[in-house]
């Protein structure tokens, strides 16, 4: 990937030149063609169309949607319940909440963040839409590209912003919102952080947009179910719990999706599951390994980096699946000989004897990014927390049991508390890049840090800072 810098005019080029758009040689076997030359790039309805799968590729880079969402989160997080036992300095810092400004990772997140941001903007143009000429086509196009933008800005506004508080005007700073496409130099021009209000005002537009313009099937690519999806995890971190539940309510009742009979199943598989709403498509030939690579410690898969403690399985009831460890593996295990969520590592490629997660442990399988478990859960919080008749047929209480009762966890008896809602979240989506986005909305503090600390959220990078006079440093990174 090309990346061009102007330090000595200041200019925040925020994406490489247009040309470097279409140049991955990733293949997928989801389309037949996916790079054109610049020359010939949207001009026409099938160079459009091969654009959007390379939107589609972007999203599923390591420092995006393809790990570092993920680890930004998990690590963040992390106090006693995980630990890092690698030697890469970059992760160490995060887990260590002493991030610096030239942290190679929060670089390259930033730059492939606003690279699909790019992608997503020029399919967006008038003059790209308007060379589809079937409505559908274009209705589709557009769907899928405002799902891409509206879902990354959340995610980068996030990481890079202090949290949203509800009932507050929310002006702390966000992400620059770049709406317009960079095609060449004479596009990079400086932007400003925008406010976070204004960067989930943003995503909002875009996903409500991509639920209404995109169909209920849709291949491997994103439904208007999808967005609904994403909506309900937006809507559920800004509090808003009325339109998180309906969002929620409408991926649950829309009846195509349904809990797998073991917690495990949706994970490490090549095909469809009806569990997963939403997945990258990983395989031998095109993959983004680095969620395996980090977390497994098999045969030929994974490092072992991200080491589950036991006192985090000692959480879980005996009976819970999800809180399984399988003790008998022997160095010739791969993920085909896992059968619970947890084993001891055998990988040799560096850390093994240590706890791995079963969630990721093959490199050339789909990665699950939306579940319909993850569904039930928002259901069950929102309408717990705004009180009153519920949205949808279930109570919370009997929504955080259909999640419980698949794992043979003891279902509630009694109206479930909001410590066990809570608590459900972490036993069912942990290790998927929730737990940090959970603390904050929940003002919990994380180890001895309050959840607004400066040092959990990402710092500007300095390579950003360095071109852009008027990008504003997150406070706790000043002195760097």
């Amino acid at each position: 990937m090309k990346n061009i810098l102007f330090a000595t005019k200041k200019w925040l080029l925020i994406l490489p030149l247009f040309a470097g758009l279409f140049a991955c040689n990733d293949k997928l076997d989801i389309k037949p063609q996916q790079s054109i030359d610049a020359s010939t790039a949207l001009t026409s309805p099938e160079n459009i169309k091969t654009a959007l799968v390379g939107a589609y590729l972007k999203a599923r880079s390591a420092y995006t949607f393809g790990c570092s969402f993920n680890e930004f989160s998990e690590l963040l997080a992390a106090t006693s319940d995980m630990n890092f036992i690698g030697t890469y300095a970059q992760p160490r810092e995060i887990i260590q909440k002493e991030i610096t400004v030239t942290n190679s990772y929060v670089e390259n997140c930033w730059i492939d963040g606003y690279d699909l941001i790019n992608i997503c903007n020029t399919l967006l143009d008038p003059e790209t839409l308007s060379v589809l000429e079937n409505q559908e086509d274009r209705d589709i196009v557009e769907g899928e590209a405002k799902f891409l933008r509206g879902w990354v800005i959340f995610e980068m506004t996030r990481l890079f912003g202090l949290p949203y508080e509800p009932g507050s005007q929310n002006t702390q700073p966000g992400i620059p919102l770049v709406l317009t496409p960079t095609k060449d130099v004479a596009d990079a021009v400086p932007v400003a952080r925008n406010t976070v209000e204004q960067c989930y005002a943003q995503a909002i537009e875009d996903l409500t947009a991509a639920r209404d313009l995109l169909p209920e099937q849709n291949g491997v690519y994103a439904t208007t179910y999808a967005a609904s999806a994403v909506l309900a995890r937006l809507y559920l971190q800004q509090g808003n719990f009325t339109n998180a539940a309906t969002e929620a309510n409408k991926v649950i009742e829309s009846g195509l999706f349904s809990l797998t009979a073991n917690p495990l199943q949706p994970f490490n598989i090549k095909g469809s599951s009806p569990e997963v709403i939403f997945a990258l498509q990983n395989n031998i030939a095109s993959n983004t390994a680095s969620l395996t690579v980090m977390y497994a410690s098999l045969n030929g898969m994974g490092r072992g980096d991200y080491d589950i403690q036991p006192g985090f399985l000692a959480k879980f009831d005996p009976s819970d699946l999800r809180g399984r460890l399988q003790e008998d593996t022997d160095p010739s295990y791969t993920i085909a000989d896992i059968t619970d969520m947890y084993y001891i590592g055998v990988g040799t490629i560096l850390n093994n004897g240590g706890i791995n997660t079963s969630k990721w442990g093959d490199y050339y399988a789909n990665i699950p990014l939306i579940r319909l478990a993850e569904m039930y859960l928002i259901r069950a919080e929102a309408n717990f927390e705004k009180g009153g008749s519920p949205i949808g047929p279930n109570t919370p209480t009997q929504d955080v049991n259909t999640v419980r009762a698949r794992s043979l966890a003891p279902v509630y008896t009694d109206a479930v508390t909001q410590a066990q809602i809570r608590a459900e979240r972490y036993f069912e989506l942990c290790w998927e890049g929730h737990r940090l986005h959970d603390l904050k909305r929940w003002h919990s503090n994380i180890g001895a840090l309050p959840y607004n600390a400066g040092n959990l959220v990402l710092p500007i990078p300095f390579r950003e800072m360095e071109v852009n006079d008027l990008l504003e440093q997150n406070p706790w990174y000043t002195g760097q």
